[in-house]
């Protein structure tokens, strides 16, 4: 964008800034949303007849396999993304080429393409230096300083890049102690527990103190991330209104007085609120809370290091005792210039935290260059570094405050907050101010942010300044004066120029009428509360707070490695000080790491430690801001190209904290009318996403693929294509799943799982967090162990804990889904952006894996090693769950080896192990799991490319020697059981880990099993109970392989796959060639079943279904077949020949239908459109209503004739190829797509119906005979026109030259068949009476056409998607013909009375006009009522046969079978056919009507209104 010449779009006429002074503020502003939309609905619609895609929505795998939009459910978000965030998406995400200080520079970003409008933004390499007004670093701390960038630059050289394990585990280290003893004692509390992420601070550790039974009292205005902990802790949440202690006192009194009971509560408020900049009223609150005994929760977020005398926070600035503050929860990202967050206590919350909180169990810890960040700047802060710099600094930033604040106010602007606040919120009030404001501030230097929709209410945008006491006087009276300027150019002085006092708008004036309440909330409070108090102390003696339960009272007490669950100084002594250290003589060493997730060895690497000091040298450690608000730097958007072109897929987005990447991905995509399908053995992570989602979720069996079957076999019963449902199901399905699970190393089965979300059009969200840069041969993950594209999960999902030796977490797919996320993902969106040394880190570890895929080798061998170790018994007492291949191996005491306590025992093995230098701890599994999601219990164990021969057999034997130690003798004698990693292994037939070195594109063997042998491949149940060996079953299955590989063959030669479903292409072409394969294949005999088992001495049969002919025909039939062969081998060779012609021809002409622009691409729209069922549906109703004559339905008769043959000869010569898109069957019915085959039916209505309507102009002489002979030859050079222009549009949407030219001849026979008899069929249709010769002879034709009606089988004998759509098509459209026909005979014609056509061209547009929107209304009103009242009446017959009738009719052939697969298959035995029937009901009452309406009850309508009105005008 030319920023330099930018006009302000609120300085437009019809976008004027200063309605405001005329409507009010909300009318305003609603009038400039309503011109908004319009504008960006016209954009787009401009972009779709140029053929431009919208690229932020795009859904290239959902389009391709017709699967559920993903906008369903969110629309109003995705309608916001569509056609108003395009307009001013240039002002957020703007990267940043300098350290986050007062001044950076800020790159510039222009259109990718100069094409229409909303194109996507491409970073180029010049940039602006700007102000910095946008930022957190409110001390200077964050980007480059003398105080703490030379000890970060030291710390990433000194130490790993991260710790590779979670504070729970071996991931705490004497950075991380030294860290919480220093922020405990900062903020005066008796401990602190730290979190990697500011964002997870809350929405982790929150449900680890709240649960069910509490009661969260929230401020309406909380960040999100306290609303998600909210939500994830399973707590009652009531908001109060923002800062009103009478409304909290309120519910406080409900709460404790009410009839329900808590087991505690819990006020959670911030103490500056970021986006309205006030101080919250804590000495009011602390002093109800202790009335009443809630808990206090204040988030400092903004506060913490920025008010107060000496950075104290809120309770400093306001004089609050830290004790009367039970929870003081705060973040490193702002003040401090680093990342992540704190919770501080007294010590029992604290330790109750450590255990609890999934920042602690389920994430990496804070890594040490972020402690050494963090620990430096709260020295100066302090005043421990002996200086008087944090005095200054804090000093500095409250006079900045005072100063900006007091001038922004001076100038008239409507400024909110209070001071000391350093975040200064501007209103804006309307939309189109929010660009213009940025645009214009960018072109004077300034980088400023402004927040509209959805992150404030949609007609309160605004400008939010944020100081810094790195800003000089200067620089910020320089700002004002621009400003000003600006101010005055966009009109948002709105304390000059105030709005329309008559009307309501303003945020002040709403901030007045709610003090206005909130004086009489305090005041109701008060008065009640004398009651509340007593009915409170009767529950319970002494004080109220002595009712509550303590505030770490969350579940039971844990005993195991990680301490005494009662002592916070316990679990703090009982963390075994480690990590990833064994070089640096400070830390704890280790021989060998076994419990690290640093799979490829990487974090102590000193090219990538090089490589991130360089970028902390250069861009300092924290990025100080999310990644919307200027916190997007050059190293995060490398990381998200390198994950993309690394893993083969469109984008990816990058997370900040690991523990938040899934559960901020399943929330954001999801719905809570979504059903979502999800493996047992999901981690936290998709657990807590699950939650958020609301979805309706189905559970299977931990990597059980059948039972996964099962439960999407009962989603079909439900809402599918055996349901009771007619309509498209209101569900869309999600399927979830890990990867590989980190609790057990089991490996999903993905073949199965893709195929059955293929079949049951579902999405899928893969968590490969485990398996990234650890599986398949170069370390892309499942996807390539399994030979599976990436491109067939929807969504990928990972941390990059692991593998990537970093922090963070990434999400890759389409386009629509990554940037989807950028707006509504809650991980993503309200935190800071990873600091960028990390993000360097992350993107050196994917590109160390494609260089050098050795690494993924050593740690594939080391995982091998562990596992057989375990499997084979050199650990005595231990086995393993893990699957070949898996980069993780828990070992978990052997079955039989019961002891008194599991977990005891693995943690006494665990510890003596690591005094003998084996880093091994017990896995840490959060126990806010739910049971029937928890692993069991187990050591943690990864492979790891550091790992040589020696190390590993020194562990094996340490281990060993310890677990003999520790473990009774019946446990270690204890044989190795057949863990289900090895079943796993038998019954995909083949070793998963074996294909990792398969060739690319090739795909392992499907495991088959789908819950029956009726659906297993290769077996049958016979109709008396026997089960075979389905050899056609099998037959089918080799030639499906046959076909798939000659299509994917005529794919990458560019030729269409003409031969797919018509010749079997194994066993050398010859099926019959096989019998003595499939005898080979048959050692099950048939053994008759009875109750189950066989029955032994049964009768044989003396004939079986072997002795039938497997086909019959006719002579006539072959002969049929034979020249139906040679006429679609001719037709299906013109189709190849032309397809690659007639586009050449095109392009040279300026005519290609993709490469063409403007006028070109907007002929190809209305051209396609004019041809379509649409149009004509449209227009030759109102021909009929119209001209009510005989002729005008023939012309409609016609029509139906002409597509119903089309459809007819289409189906007899369509392929596999000819559909574009599958037909949805489990959407309810056959849904309607596109069909290309031979002929084009719109070519034959492009020949037919126009010349039919100029005959009947002219009649049949020759031209030179008639009266008129030049005008005739016009009509018949336009009728030709509109035949070519047709036939064009139809090439430029999708069908081949050859098909189209078959349309129009086809057509022209049709036509020329016609006309002899064209009065013999108007008689017909004006007859009196339908028991005509034509009337006979069209019921005769139509039935002739839907009982011998060519139907094409693939090699499966299947009939083709394509041709059972054109045999839907082709009866509905014949009977819609038989009907019209019908209510033509019986409407009484005009007779005498004529027809009655206007005279004048105003008239003629008037009758139009008033005919089609009446007629078509009717019509189309009537078609709904009776459709909907069919659709009632089948779905209730329906309800009742599957109630009823098929239990009944099922049950008695099956009384003996046993329950499990059987009963899940009675329940769709049979439903399936009835669907169809109860389908085909439905539709011919929709035709039936329509064809009615159309021909009898809207003309006989005119007709009774024709007195009443005049028609010749």
């Amino acid at each position: 964008m030319d920023y330099d010449a930018y006009v302000p779009d609120s300085s437009r006429w019809a976008k004027s800034g200063l309605a405001y002074r005329v409507l009010g503020h909300d009318a305003a502003t609603y009038y400039q949303y309503a011109i908004y939309v319009a504008e960006g609905l016209g954009k787009n619609s401009f972009n779709a007849l140029r053929g431009i895609k919208d690229w932020r929505t795009d859904d290239q795998n959902g389009e391709q396999n017709d699967l559920p939009a993903l906008s369903k459910g969110k629309l109003k978000d995705f309608f916001y993304i569509r056609n108003l965030y395009g307009n001013i998406e240039d002002v957020f995400n703007r990267p940043v080429y300098s350290s986050p200080e007062d001044w950076i520079d800020v790159a510039i970003r222009e259109p990718e393409s100069e094409r229409g409008y909303f194109s996507k933004l491409v970073t180029t390499p010049q940039s602006r230096r700007c102000l910095n007004l946008g930022s957190y670093n409110y001390l200077g701390f964050g980007g480059l300083n003398t105080h703490c960038t030379p000890l970060v630059a030291k710390s990433v050289m000194d130490y790993p890049v991260t710790s590779a394990g979670s504070a729970a585990e071996l991931g705490y280290n004497p950075l991380i102690k030294e860290v919480e003893e220093t922020t405990a004692k900062y903020v005066g509390k008796e401990a602190a527990v730290v979190v990697g992420m500011g964002f997870a601070t809350n929405s982790t550790v929150i449900p680890a103190i709240c649960g069910k039974g509490d009661l969260i009292i929230s401020d309406a205005l909380n960040h999100n991330s306290i609303v998600e902990g909210a939500r994830l802790s399973g707590a009652k949440v009531r908001a109060f209104k923002h800062n009103c202690v009478g409304d909290l006192e309120l519910i406080l009194q409900d709460a404790v007085a009410g009839k329900q009971r808590y087991n505690k509560i819990l006020v959670i408020i911030e103490g500056i609120y970021s986006m309205e900049g006030e101080l919250c009223c804590l000495p009011e609150i602390v002093e109800v809370c202790k009335l009443y005994g809630a808990y206090v929760w204040l988030d400092e977020a903004h506060s913490i290091g920025a008010v107060g005398p000496t950075g104290r926070g809120v309770c400093e600035e306001l004089g609050v005792d830290p004790k009367d503050v039970d929870i003081m929860m705060g973040t490193f990202t702002k003040s401090f210039g680093a990342a992540g967050g704190y919770v501080a206590s007294d010590y029992e919350t604290v330790a109750r935290i450590r255990q609890y909180a999934a920042g602690c169990t389920d994430a990496c810890s804070m890594p040490p260059a972020v402690c050494t960040q963090i620990l430096s700047s709260l020295r100066v802060i302090s005043g421990e570094d002996g200086t008087d710099i944090g005095a200054k600094k804090l000093r500095q930033l409250r006079e900045n405050s005072k100063f900006f604040r007091e001038g922004l106010e001076a100038l008239g602007l409507e400024v909110l907050g209070h001071h000391p606040s350093p975040v200064m919120p501007v209103m804006l009030y309307q939309p189109y101010k929010i660009g213009d404001f940025s645009r214009l501030a960018f072109n004077r230097k300034l980088a400023v942010v402004v927040v509209g929709a959805p992150a404030t209410p949609v007609n309160y945008p605004r400008i939010r300044f944020c100081v810094s006491a790195a800003h000089s006087r200067e620089d910020l009276a320089d700002a004002l004066a621009a400003i000003s300027d600006i101010a005055d150019e966009l009109s948002i002085k709105f304390k000059v120029a105030p709005p329309n006092a008559w009307f309501p708008g303003s945020i002040h004036d709403k901030e007045e009428k709610e003090k206005q309440l909130s004086i009489k909330r305090v005041a109701k409070a008060r008065a009640a509360r004398s009651a509340a108090l007593d009915s409170g102390s009767k529950l319970a003696s002494g004080t109220n707070r002595a009712r509550f339960a303590p505030l770490h009272s969350v579940g039971e007490p844990l005993g195991d490695d990680i301490g005494p669950p009662r002592s916070s100084t316990g679990p703090i002594d009982a963390y075994k000080l480690s990590g990833v250290t064994e070089k640096h003589p400070k830390w704890n060493q280790y021989k060998v790491m076994l419990s690290s997730s640093d799979v490829l060895g990487l974090t102590d690497d000193p090219v990538m430690k090089e490589a991130c000091a360089a970028t902390v040298e250069k861009l300092g450690l924290g990025s100080c801001s999310p990644r919307g608000f200027y916190g997007t730097f050059p190293p995060h958007m490398d990381l998200e190209r390198t994950i993309a072109d690394f893993l083969g897929v469109q984008e990816a987005v990058m997370y900040s904290y690991g523990a938040c990447t899934v559960s901020s991905v399943i929330p954001a995509l999801g719905h809570r009318s979504d059903v979502a399908v999800v493996d047992r053995g999901v981690g936290y992570g998709v657990l807590a996403g699950l939650r958020l989602s609301k979805m309706d979720v189905r559970w299977y069996n931990h990597c059980d693929a059948a039972d996964c079957a099962r439960v999407f076999a009962q989603l079909e019963t439900e809402d599918g294509v055996h349901s009771a449902r007619l309509a498209r199901p209101g569900r869309r399905r999600w399927l979830i799943t890990e990867g590989c699970f980190q609790g057990t190393g089991r490996l999903a089965p993905l073949p199965d799982l893709v195929a059955l979300k293929d079949k049951h059009h579902a999405r899928m969200i893969m968590d490969e967090s485990v398996s990234f840069g650890a599986m398949g041969a170069s370390g892309r993950g499942l996807t390539e162990h399994f030979g599976v594209n990436p491109k067939c999960i929807d969504v990928i999902s990972a941390s990059l804990e692991n593998a990537g030796a970093s922090v963070g977490g990434f999400c890759a797919g389409d386009t629509g889904v990554v940037a989807y996320q950028r707006l509504m993902g809650a991980g993503y969106v309200f935190s800071a952006s990873l600091p960028p040394y990390l993000a360097t880190a992350a993107a050196h570890a994917i590109r160390r894996v494609s260089a050098e895929p050795r690494l993924v080798e050593r740690a594939q061998a080391s995982a091998a090693a562990l596992r057989d170790a375990a499997v084979s018994g050199r650990i005595p007492g231990f086995t393993t769950d893990a699957d070949p291949g898996s980069p993780i191996v828990p070992l978990r005491l052997a079955v039989g080896a019961s002891v008194v306590d599991e977990n005891a025992s693995l943690a006494d093995v665990a510890a003596r192990a690591r005094r003998r230098g084996i880093g091994v701890c017990v896995a840490r599994v959060n126990p806010l799991v739910p049971p029937d999601n928890r692993p069991p219990r187990a050591l943690r164990c990864f492979g790891s490319a550091a790992h040589s021969r020696e190390d590993l057999a020194d562990a094996f034997q340490v281990l060993a020697e310890e677990s003999a130690k520790v473990l009774p003798s019946h446990a270690l004698s204890a044989g190795v059981d057949a863990s289900p990693g090895a079943k796993n292994k038998a019954r995909l037939g083949a070793d998963p880990g074996s294909m990792v070195m398969n060739p690319p594109g090739q795909v392992p063997p499907k495991s088959g099993g789908y819950g029956s042998p009726k659906n297993a491949p290769g077996a049958k149940i016979n109709l008396d109970g026997t089960i075979s060996l389905n050899k056609d079953s099998v037959r089918r299955d080799i030639f499906a392989k046959g076909d798939e590989a000659k299509a994917s063959a005529g794919k990458r030669n560019g030729l269409h796959n003409r031969s797919a479903s018509w010749s079997v292409n194994s066993m050398n072409g010859n099926p019959d060639n096989a019998p003595e394969m499939f005898e080979a294949l048959s050692p099950v005999k048939e053994s008759p079943m009875a109750n189950g088992s066989a029955s032994i001495g049964a009768p044989r049969r003396l004939f079986s279904d072997h002795d039938s002919p497997q086909s019959l025909s006719v002579p006539l039939l072959v002969v049929l077949l034979y020249w139906h062969n040679i006429f679609r081998r001719y037709i299906l060779n013109q189709i190849d020949i032309t397809t690659h012609m007639v586009p050449r021809w095109l392009a040279r002409i300026g005519l290609h239908p993709t490469e063409s622009r403007g006028p070109v691409r907007f002929f190809y729209c209305a051209a396609g459109y004019i041809g379509s069922r649409n149009f004509h549906s449209m227009a030759l109703p109102l021909l009929v209503w119209t001209y009510d004559c005989g002729f005008t339905r023939l012309v409609m008769v016609f029509y139906c004739m002409t597509s119903g043959v089309g459809c007819l000869l289409k189906g007899a010569l369509a392929t596999n190829t000819s559909s574009s898109r599958p037909a949805n069957s489990s959407l309810g019915s056959l849904m309607p797509h596109r069909v290309h085959a031979w002929p084009s039916v719109a070519g034959c209505n492009a020949t037919a119906l126009p010349f039919l309507i100029l005959r009947w102009r002219h009649g049949d002489v020759w031209l030179w005979d008639m009266e008129e002979p030049k005008a005739v030859a016009r009509e018949y050079a336009a009728a030709f026109a509109y035949m070519f222009a047709i036939s064009l549009a139809r090439m430029g949407n999708g069908d081949s030259p050859a098909n189209v030219q078959g349309g129009v001849v086809v057509g022209a026979i049709m036509l020329r068949v016609l006309l002899p008899h064209i009065d013999w069929c108007i008689g017909g249709l004006e007859a009196s009476t339908v028991f005509t010769a034509q009337g006979f002879a069209l019921v005769g034709m139509v039935l002739a056409a839907i009982l011998l009606f060519p139907m094409p089988l693939n090699a499966r004998g299947e009939i083709l998607y394509a041709s059972s759509t054109c045999y839907r098509r082709m009866w509905r459209t014949f009977f819609y013909m038989l009907f019209f026909a019908a209510g033509s005979v019986w409407r009484e014609g005009p007779g005498t009375r004529g027809i009655e056509l206007p005279t004048t061209p105003a008239g003629w547009a008037g009758v139009l006009a008033a005919k089609f929107v009446v007629g078509h209304v009717i019509s189309q009103f009537s078609v709904w009522a009776i459709s909907y009242v069919a659709q009632l009446f089948v779905e209730c017959w329906l309800r009742a046969y599957v109630k009823y009738f098929k239990p009944w009719s099922v049950g008695e052939h099956r009384r003996g079978k046993k329950g499990g697969e059987e009963e899940g298959e009675s329940k769709t035995y049979g439903t399936t056919h009835m669907r169809l029937v109860a389908i085909t009901v439905v539709e011919l009452a929709q035709d039936i009507t329509g064809a009615l309406v159309t021909a009898h009850g809207v003309p006989r309508l005119f007709d009774t209104l024709r007195p009443y009105t005049s028609l010749r005008i």
